[in-house]
Parts: structure tokens; C-alpha cells; sequence
């Protein structure tokens, strides 16, 4: 090939340009690599996976897909025993899981946040966040004492907005004989309460992994009566 000439140039040979510059390159013989493979079965070969028309994948679905946020319900009780308190849950059909502490036994419930985000009156204090079945939950539980049970409700998400890492708020109120009352200071009920409420009510531990803890799903009738007639002690206060 040639390229052609013009008023101003000699013509120049391009091929013959070429040809010398590339005289001293020495280039590999791929051909027998070709010819014998490299051992590679096709299946092993990495290629991208692409779902059908309007179905995004799972890159996008990661990218997409909102931080979630969740509320983590504990109902601080009274009772020493935490096979009584899932006996008496699952004889009143309330499910939860139940967690032994030094504290007193006390009942989860997690729920899937209703938001994505924080709603500002949250933030700050403004709005009423239990849970309609937490809110059931400690109202029932609060008949087996004088002195009623706490509800606390953890309200967190992670790497919301402008926060990064776990944030959210923190509420506590206390029922008595079925009704809710006044709202307690949380901080102050945490400091004095067994480190394994705060930690499942913050999601560090899950409420099923609690050394000890009960499953109500799993307590049968028979198991039930048992534990009642041995762990149901008379309530604290």
C-alpha cells in the first residue's frame, strides 16, 4: 500500500516504511497456544449477566435500593424467668422472642420501618413512634405487675442522609396495668439496665441469637404449662 503522492511531497512507500520499522521485532508464535487451548473450559470463563427488558441487575439493584430503617421494640419486665414470660406470651398469642437478663427478662419485636428516611418530627421527639403490636405487647405485660413494664423503641437506620453509620432515636415509656403512661429518659434506663437490652435494642446482638432467648413460635402447650410451673416466680414490686 502507498499512499498517494502530492504537488509539494515525493512519494513515500509506505508498506516499505513499515516493513523496516518492524524488522528488528521479534513476535510471538501464538498459533500453537491456539491450536492447544489453554485449558479454560467455557464455563469458567467470567462474563456479565444481564436480566431481561427493564429488569435491573444486581449492581443497580444495590445502588438503588434505599437504606432501610427498622424499629426494634423491648419490653423491659419484671419477671426473673424467660421461659415463663414466652409461656405466658404464647398462652396469649403474643409473639416475640424473649431474652434472659439480669435486668429482668424482657420481649422483642423487630419491625420493617414504615420510612426510608427520617421524618424530622422523629428527629426531634415530636412524634409518637411505638409500633401499634409493640404498644400491645407491653400493654399486655404490663397486667403482671404493680409496677408495670417499660417500652423502649429503637427507631435506627444506617448511613441515612448526611449521618454515616448507625443512627436514629431512642424513646422509653412506661405502661401500667394496660394503659401507656409517661415517657422515661432512656439513657438513664439503659445505664442501669443489663448490657444485652442495649445491645439487642440497637441491633448489635439479634434478639434470636441472646444466649437463652425464646423463640414464642416454639413454645407448645405442654412446654408451656412446665415452664410456668416451675420459673413463674411472684413479679418484682
Amino acid at each position: 500500500m502507498t499512499s498517494s503522492p502530492s504537488p509539494e511531497q515525493p512519494e513515500r512507500d509506505v508498506d516499505a516504511e513499515f516493513a523496516a520499522l518492524m524488522g528488528g521485532v521479534s513476535l510471538p508464535d501464538l498459533e500453537p497456544d491456539l491450536e492447544e487451548g489453554t485449558g479454560v473450559e467455557p464455563d469458567e470463563v467470567p462474563r456479565n449477566v444481564y436480566r431481561e427488558d427493564g429488569e435491573p441487575t444486581a449492581g443497580r439493584d444495590a445502588e438503588q435500593e434505599p437504606p432501610k430503617a427498622v424499629k426494634v421494640a423491648v419490653v423491659i419486665t419484671p419477671l426473673a424467668s424467660a421461659e415463663a414470660l414466652a409461656s405466658l406470651c404464647a398462652m396469649s398469642d403474643l409473639e416475640c422472642t424473649v431474652v434472659p437478663s439480669s435486668s429482668g427478662a424482657f420481649a422483642v419485636k423487630q419491625f420493617v420501618s414504615a420510612h426510608a428516611e427520617w421524618d424530622v418530627a422523629e428527629l426531634l421527639g415530636g412524634a409518637d413512634s411505638e409500633p401499634a403490636e409493640a404498644a400491645e405487647l407491653a400493654g399486655r405485660l404490663s397486667m403482671l405487675s404493680r409496677a408495670g413494664v417499660i417500652l423502649m423503641t429503637a427507631d435506627l437506620a444506617t448511613d441515612v442522609g448526611i449521618e454515616t453509620g448507625l443512627s436514629g432515636t431512642i424513646t422509653a415509656r412506661r405502661y401500667v396495668s394496660g394503659e401507656a403512661g409517661e415517657d422515661a429518659a432512656a439513657g438513664l434506663l439503659l445505664a442501669n439496665l443489663d448490657q444485652v437490652v442495649e445491645d439487642v435494642l440497637l441491633g448489635i446482638t439479634e434478639a434470636h441469637e441472646a444466649p437463652g432467648a425464646v423463640s414464642t413460635s416454639e413454645v407448645k402447650p405442654s412446654k408451656a404449662m412446665r415452664w410456668l410451673g416451675r420459673g413463674l416466680r411472684r413479679p418484682r414490686g
